[in-house]
């Protein structure tokens, strides 16, 4: 019943007009799946029945567009038939196979993580925000990338794994131009911005940079490192897989210009916007795999 009641609460809010937007005719279909298995941010938290933060600012923005918004925790959804789908939008956290604390049932299980998968390859988007590098991850050595054969598969798709962040602050962004995306585009190259930072590991090789964190001068020895990605996209088959870190604070997700970026990477995934995702980590932030260096040992 709460699993109903959860979509049924989000796809309400696509019937209001926010952000100024008026509704547009519907003519694609997402899923919005914010599983905590781990630590659940505030921004996906239901209080009290009603949508998160989250549900209700991509909702709201993807009306705009004439995109459909289905939200769910429940990971059962994916055992099914995901044909009605043009993409997936992730925000999740944790081991994705058990489920919520309070929901186990949620879990996301192998099949329908295959389920996924393919989908995914035969032409489907993907976009992951913020925590969803929390997800399904080799863990363990922050101060170590690790084997290939070990990364996970969750991690393969999305690019990287999440290791660790620092205290929040304010840093400095650098935008890859010509950018896809009219918020970054606008920024001239880079500018200074206030989130929790994450630091990342495992970066495969054929990853697109969208924007760079700049670590220089930032505080938190996890961001004594070369600059690294914070926005990128690959292909995964013939999909279309972007990940943005920004969007700790509800305050992102009430930001009208901030949600038109997010609507851009949705209307990347789905196809609606065409882009081009060959790598350039390689050129862009050629040090984004030398991680940070282990606390020094004291000697007598």
């Amino acid at each position: 019943m709460k699993k109903i009641i959860t979509l049924i609460s989000c796809l309400l809010l696509v019937s209001v007009t926010v952000l100024g937007g008026e509704a547009a005719e519907t003519t694609r279909k997402i899923l919005y799946f914010s599983n905590s298995a781990g630590y659940e941010h505030s921004t996906v938290k239901s209080v009290n029945g009603k949508p998160s933060v989250s549900d209700a600012a991509i909702s709201n923005v993807c009306k705009t567009a004439g995109i459909e918004v289905v939200c769910t925790k429940d990971g059962s959804v994916f055992d099914g038939n995901l044909d009605s789908y043009d993409a997936f939008v992730f925000q999740t956290s944790g081991e994705l196979a058990k489920g919520t604390k309070e929901h186990p049932e949620w879990a996301l299980t192998e099949t329908g993580w295959k389920n996924l998968l393919n989908t995914i390859r035969n032409g489907k988007g993907f976009v992951g925000f913020h925590p969803t590098t929390d997800s399904n991850r080799v863990g363990g050595n922050i101060y170590e990338n690790s084997p290939k054969d070990k990364i996970t598969e969750f991690t393969k798709l999305l690019g990287a794994e999440f290791t660790i962040h620092g205290p929040s602050q304010e840093t400095t962004i650098s935008v890859v131009q010509p950018s896809p995306f009219a918020w970054l585009s606008a920024k001239n190259g880079n500018f200074r911005m206030f989130d929790e930072w994450y630091v990342h590991k495992n970066f495969s090789d054929d990853i697109h940079v969208f924007a760079v964190l700049e670590t220089e001068g930032m505080k938190g020895e996890m961001y004594r490192r070369p600059p690294c990605p914070i926005v990128w996209g690959r292909a995964e088959g013939k999909g279309r897989v972007l990940y943005s870190a920004f969007g700790h604070y509800d305050e992102y997700w009430k930001d009208t210009d901030k949600m038109v970026f997010v609507l851009q990477l949705i209307q990347v995934a789905v196809g609606d916007i065409k882009i081009g995702l060959n790598p350039n980590i390689k050129t862009v932030t050629p040090g984004a795999s030398v991680l940070q260096s282990p606390p020094k040992t004291q000697t007598n």
